[in-house]
């Protein structure tokens, strides 16, 4: 659910199947590839699989080799890209030329010489979370974009005609699966619950929601409603705070009494669980009404909805519920007990800096009132909202040591 639909004269397809190699984690087309009187051999890439770099984790750099002949005095941009569907051999793009996706990692070489070239590029970012990742070569020798003209390639489809040439595909690589690492800032006094996000803790870079399963970037659903959905976490020695920001050109919310099914139509979701083991874990929603749902889970999908918590929420609506359309959208702040979570999941307290959750938020919504999208902190690899094993990392810090962003 929410995988985004790519245009057609935006997809970029590698002409040339690749082959089997002698590294079962490596993608590679086994021969030469072909360009004006030049060409590249004997490509290696790793350590494979490659790992992204998470909050308090840096990735490994990634070596790029490969063996050229005729490339004397080129420039190129060497690039490492998140495919929407490599394992089908199709690489998706944004925009003619360089992809505009800020997961994408781009830079600059020269080669000075012929022979073996070996190369570094830095590991996926924190926001990957595409499987595999496509190693591209852009090649110029001056001011004249050299096409591929046999091998691996990924070329434009623009009216069903193919623009000759494009880029070097190198290899497809797979990337180590891991969950979104995120932060809880503490803070000193606190959070005034009204829905208004005028504290400074929700004035720090916030994570942003992508598609649900796949943890892609929600691109066409963002446009659609206004802006990409946010959010923050704090907390003190009394509560974890969650806060989310979500555009949302038409306001919707039906429902109006608690424990109303409030996942059928428009709703902000969070989970929070000690572990990622699916037992003993607990549910919150609530909807632009601030209508509440809740349910305990001493087990996987096991629940009682008939239970509610001692938790918190307030909304801020930035247009009308009982009109169609003119909105803007709305912001929530959410307050959770930790003598609550301690006692109905495998969280401990009292809590303290390092702890760490796992925890999961989603957004659920209908753009034209009939269609359900939902989108993910992180994504959950299966079609289950329950599914643990790829929840978000939640650390506690002190504010003086939180990173620079989620």
């Amino acid at each position: 659910m929410g995988r985004d639909a790519t245009p057609p004269d935006r997809i970029a397809q590698v002409a040339v199947p690749f082959a089997e190699s002698d590294d079962p984690a490596f993608e590679q087309f086994m021969g030469t590839i072909t360009l004006p009187l030049s060409s590249i051999d004997a490509r290696k890439i790793g350590p494979t699989p490659l790992v992204p770099t998470r909050i308090g984790a840096e990735g490994p750099a990634v070596i790029v080799e490969f063996e050229t002949m005729g490339l004397r005095s080129a420039s190129a941009k060497l690039g490492l890209l998140p495919p929407r569907a490599a394992a089908q051999q199709e690489v998706a793009y944004d925009m003619r030329g360089q992809p505009d996706d800020p997961r994408s990692v781009w830079v600059d070489v020269t080669i000075d010489s012929d022979g073996v070239q070996r190369f570094e590029l830095p590991a996926p970012g924190p926001t990957w979370h595409a499987q595999w990742a496509v190693v591209a070569l852009e090649l110029h020798l001056g001011s004249t974009a050299m096409p591929v003209l046999a091998g691996p390639r990924s070329e434009m489809l623009s009216d069903q005609t193919r623009a000759v040439g494009g880029r070097v595909i190198l290899g497809v690589v797979p990337v180590e699966p891991g969950p979104a690492r995120v932060q809880a800032i503490r803070v000193a006094d606190s959070i005034n619950l009204d829905g208004v996000l005028d504290e400074p803790a929700w004035q720090t870079a916030p994570a942003v929601l992508l598609t649900t399963r796949e943890g892609e970037p929600a691109n066409e659903l963002n446009a659609q409603l206004g802006g990409p959905t946010k959010v923050w976490f704090a907390w003190d020695q009394d509560h974890l705070y969650v806060a989310g920001s979500l555009p949302d050109p038409d306001l919707h919310a039906p429902h109006r009494e608690r424990d109303d099914p409030l996942y059928r139509d428009e709703a902000f979701e969070v989970f929070i669980a000690g572990d990622n083991s699916g037992a003993r874990y607990l549910e919150h929603q609530v909807s632009a009404r601030n209508v509440q749902f809740d349910a305990r889970f001493p087990k996987y999908r096991k629940g009682e909805e008939g239970w509610d918590g001692s938790w918190r929420s307030a909304v801020a609506l930035d247009g009308e519920l009982e009109r169609r359309g003119g909105d803007q959208g709305w912001t929530v702040e959410l307050a959770f007990a930790w003598a609550d979570l301690c006692k109905h999941t495998k969280i401990r307290c009292p809590p303290k800096p390092g702890q760490q959750l796992r925890v999961n938020v989603f957004r659920l919504d209908k753009p034209d009132r009939k269609r359900q999208v939902g989108l993910a902190l992180s994504p959950t690899l299966d079609p289950d909202f329950h599914a643990w094993r790829n929840a978000a990392e939640l650390l506690l810090v002190d504010s003086s040591a939180a990173a620079g962003d989620n």
